[in-house]
């Protein structure tokens, strides 16, 4: 298979010219609809009425018809190709590490958070940015929940990643995806509304009524236009329309609450019904993904969505006063729309959210298959389900560029350790905190890690990296740390298992009280089935390995002095650093 590059500069060329040559068609189609439009008058103007007049007449507006068919069918084309083109320049971009243009997540930001908020895991630049690429409302928040709430069932974790393997291969068919989601741009509110309709129960007083009122009334209307037609009597024609509209006014505020929730939704209905067609017609591999299509296959969620939409979009012709009038004038059109759309919803809406909640998984997958597509340096981690293990080669953060990346070994087994980690400022303590946390998230997730190998057991995951204080709730820094650690301290306590990263413990109050302090904790920490990485400038901390010589254990990042300039090499090594830097850049700056 060729390369990413390869594939989205060939693709995007490919879409180039079909859009131009669609543009092309769908112009001179224009103009053959002119003609054929002007040409409608010139029988009866050259031949007078006649059968002749009539039957050329009506073989005019069949052409006419199919042209604008054929037109709105080229223009939907070409709508879907601009998108295609869109998107496959979308993605060279990311392959060139520029991705500030995919939607950041923003919505999903939480500082409260255990830890999505330290590890930058939605917003501008985040990993959720550099991730998402999906197309459905459902699938943003899916693949958010991925991280938010990240799975711990090592059999789910394993599942999901052979999805992710067989989606990473598919690039046609996930482009094609994504182009559907992305025609229409649906909104919170409207995708919310859909999904409500599988918990709500529509009422109909006396279907069976209505049902053969339709028939009965209907047809007589038929009857009576044929005796105007005829010459018979317009009389039955002006008094069967009279009780359609009467029919039609004793129904209002049914009809009205029908097209409340169905009416105006068309547009989302075509775009689900397209995303489980493509679901549908796919031979999936992986247990995972068939079992997902399943789900929709009996019966069939693309033909049943194909009804609602149908359904959908003819109970809104009733916009169009025109014909609204005509057809609420002798079919009884807008009842007609009610009775159909109650009896879809009484056979359907129970599979509704199951069928919603397929095209969303789907959705977040892609984005996790396209990561994998375009990151094949990237590993799938192996998943423990045993003792607790964390144990990585040439582990990496995978928004650092692969040219400036530096990458690091890593490796803690068994319950109760904690790994404490010195060094300068600016030596990469953080971002090696960062790296491992979000790892660990994207192992969990189902996706390839930034990492040669990595062994990990799925486990609850917390952080103290980056906390805020707040005015509104009269919350100082310190006391807003502190709340973090004794919430993490009781779930410890009530036997969760977690792998606990703080940064800097207790940085809001002085330098004595901050190390009794942080000494106290990791006496804590070691109680407990918990695994701690702990980064820290206090350099009398790292004795505790003295204290809990099978627990505690130090790593440093260390940096050297040359040429009076200072040289960080970003790796990880044993023991305690012996260099900090603080006075020398100080004084490098003219500060002192």
């Amino acid at each position: 298979m060729i390369n990413s590059h390869a594939f989205y500069r060939q693709q995007q060329s490919l879409f180039e010219a079909e859009f131009k040559s669609l543009t092309q068609k769908i112009r001179w189609l224009a103009w053959w609809r002119l003609v054929v439009f002007v040409s409608l008058f010139f029988p009866f103007y050259f031949l007078g009425l006649s059968w002749a007049t009539g039957g050329l007449t009506l073989s005019l507006l069949v052409l006419f018809s199919f042209l604008i068919k054929t037109s709105i069918r080229l223009d939907r084309r070409k709508k879907k190709c601009a998108v295609l083109k869109q998107l496959t320049e979308e993605e060279l971009l990311a392959l060139d590490h520029s991705f500030l243009h995919f939607k950041n997540g923003a919505e999903f930001l939480d500082t409260n958070h255990f830890f999505s908020y330290d590890l930058d895991l939605f917003g501008d630049g985040s990993l959720y940015q550099f991730l998402n690429r999906t197309s459905t409302v459902g699938g943003a928040k899916k693949l958010a929940s991925w991280f938010v709430n990240p799975s711990k069932n090592k059999k789910e974790i394993e599942d999901r990643q052979q999805a992710v393997r067989e989606l990473s291969g598919r690039r046609e068919w996930r482009l094609q995806f994504l182009a559907e989601g992305k025609l229409f741009e649906e909104t919170e509110a409207l995708s919310r509304e859909i999904i409500g309709w599988s918990e709500t129960e529509f009422e109909l007083r006396n279907p069976e009524l209505t049902k053969w009122i339709l028939r009965i009334v209907s047809a007589l209307t038929l009857l009576a236009a044929a005796l105007a037609i005829t010459g018979v009597s317009n009389s039955y024609l002006v008094v069967a329309v009279f009780v359609q509209w009467a029919m039609a006014y004793f129904y209002r505020k049914r009809i009205t609450y029908f097209f409340s929730f169905f009416g105006r939704k068309s547009q989302l209905l075509s775009k689900y019904m397209k995303l489980l067609e493509l679901l549908e017609q796919q031979d999936f591999q992986s247990a995972y993904l068939s079992k997902l299509q399943q789900n929709i296959k009996s019966p069939s969620a693309g033909k049943t969505f194909s009804q609602l939409k149908k359904r959908v979009g003819e109970f809104e012709y009733r916009q169009n006063l025109l014909v609204g009038f005509v057809l609420n004038s002798v079919l009884l059109w807008d009842i007609r729309c009610v009775y159909e759309l109650w009896k879809w919803h009484q056979l359907h809406h129970r599979s509704l959210e199951k069928w919603i909640d397929a095209i969303a998984e789907v959705d977040a997958l892609i984005s996790l298959a396209n990561f994998a597509d375009n990151h094949p340096d990237f590993n799938y981690p192996v998943m423990n389900g045993d003792d607790f293990v964390f144990d990585a080669t040439e582990l990496g953060h995978p928004l650092i560029r692969q040219g400036k990346r530096i990458c690091n070994d890593f490796g803690i087994q068994g319950w109760s350790k904690v790994m404490i980690v010195t060094g300068a400022n600016m030596a990469g303590k953080s971002t090696f905190l960062r790296t491992v946390g979000v790892n660990l998230l994207l192992a969990q997730s189902g996706a390839p890690v930034c990492a040669k190998s990595m062994t990990v057991t799925p486990i609850d995951l917390y952080t103290n990296m980056r906390t805020t204080d707040s005015l509104l709730k009269d919350e100082s820094y310190f006391f807003a740390e502190l709340k973090r650690i004794k919430g993490v301290l009781d779930r410890l306590q009530n036997g969760d298992r977690i792998f606990v990263i703080l940064d800097e413990m207790l940085k809001g109050t002085n330098s004595v009280d901050k190390l009794n302090g942080s000494r106290e904790l990791i006496r804590k920490l070691v109680q407990y089935q918990s695994v701690s990485l702990i980064a820290t400038h206090d350099l009398k901390l790292s004795e505790m390995q003295k204290n809990f010589p099978q627990q505690v254990f130090n790593k440093c990042f260390e940096i050297r002095i040359e040429n009076d300039e200072l040289i960080f090499d970003y790796k990880l090594s044993d023991g305690v650093t012996q260099t900090m830097n603080a006075t020398f850049l100080m004084k490098k700056m003219g500060i002192i």
